[in-house]
């Protein structure tokens, strides 16, 4: 884990929030998001998220091309 944000998306008392959360694993980074009245909740799919993220850029990784 880099980096864990939590913002809020409406205000109020039943505000949305929203965290960002920046992943790192093997050189590989990924951002994962979640929104949720609830932080924990907003947290924990925030960085379910970004794990599957991590798992997308592990099973397909980027051909790189090169100049000429």
């Amino acid at each position: 884990l880099l980096r864990f944000t939590v913002s809020a998306l409406t205000g109020g008392t039943d505000a949305q929030g929203e965290v960002t959360v920046r992943l790192k694993e093997d050189g590989l980074l990924a951002l994962g998001r979640g929104s949720d009245p609830d932080i924990i909740n907003a947290s924990a799919l925030a960085y379910i998220n970004g794990l599957n993220r991590l798992e997308y850029l592990k099973s397909h990784p980027i051909e790189r091309v090169q100049s000429l």
